[in-house]
């Protein structure tokens, strides 16, 4: 696949000017003359203008597919699922205009360079806190040119809900909590993190309890089965981390929309560095 990281990577050419030379942030130049081209070039030289070594096709004519309407061309995601559609029947490229006039191509579009991000969360209040801050940066295109996909695996907790089931907080919508209703039955059932357990036992050290663990790091149900992103209200665990075999990234449960927005920029880092691959 082939699919310029920048804009001024590409140049427009409309008319036949073989000697004249070319930007030296050129990679690629887009042809209309006579018949449509993208070529890869190659320059040598020093300074704004340079001269232009070599000029390879990529693809002509009916290879060539412009989109008619005008897209966030910063949605890397976006454009190659697009692109991965629209190049059938000989079509290899297809050319994408933005709003601000900038231009960019998908040459021979690759759905697998897009990276799979999974949303490990729980639920309520809903939607997930995390969730939410995750789809509202990527929908204002705050992460578009990460080329990444999100997929949310949310556990409800409601369905652990029982006459004997206490919650940590009633700000979450719970029927019963640890901070707003004394627990008064006998072996109450504490449905929380490590913090909702050692709350309980300061409460009531002499009470027996059962604990159900819902941290996304701990409960078996959301263990990651891909690089991931979750959250955490123990500041410690807060960073980088690698659960089962996976690069993922912690944030702490209250982190707002730009410490999660950081997470999101440091795993997909870490996951496209060189180096990068399953750890034990």
């Amino acid at each position: 696949m082939i699919f310029p990281s920048n804009y001024r990577d590409i140049g427009i050419s409309r008319e036949k000017r073989p000697k004249d030379p070319i930007y030296f942030a050129t990679r690629y130049l887009i042809s209309y003359e006579r018949e449509l081209t993208i070529y890869e070039v190659g320059t040598s030289g020093e300074g704004f203008m340079r001269c232009a070594e070599t000029i390879e096709p990529i693809a002509r004519g009916d290879e060539i597919f412009e989109y008619p309407e005008k897209v966030d061309t910063r949605n890397r995601t976006k454009l190659i699922d697009l692109a991965w559609k629209l190049c059938r029947d000989g079509v290899t490229t297809v050319i994408f205009k933005g709003p601000d006039e900038h231009i960019t191509f998908v040459h021979d579009p690759d759905p697998l360079a897009v990276l799979e991000i999974e949303i490990l969360d729980v639920i309520p209040p809903e939607p997930s806190w995390l969730l939410h801050v995750v789809e509202g940066l990527d929908g204002c295109g705050l992460l578009g040119d990460l080329a990444v996909r999100f997929k949310a695996r949310i556990l409800d907790l409601r369905r652990f809900d029982g006459e004997d089931v206490y919650y940590p907080c009633r700000a979450s919508g719970f029927s019963r909590s640890l901070d707003t209703d004394r627990v008064l039955i006998e072996s109450p059932k504490i449905v929380g993190c490590d913090i909702s357990r050692e709350v309980f036992r300061a409460m009531y050290p002499e009470k027996e309890f059962k604990f159900l663990n819902t941290c996304p790091l701990i409960n078996r149900e959301l263990e990651p089965k891909g690089p991931f992103i979750t959250r955490c209200c123990k500041s410690e665990n807060k960073g980088p981390r690698s659960f089962k075999g996976y690069k993922g990234y912690v944030v702490h449960w209250g982190d707002g929309p730009s410490e999660i927005a950081k997470a999101v920029r440091s795993l997909v880092g870490e996951l496209r560095a060189p180096d990068s691959g399953k750890q034990e």
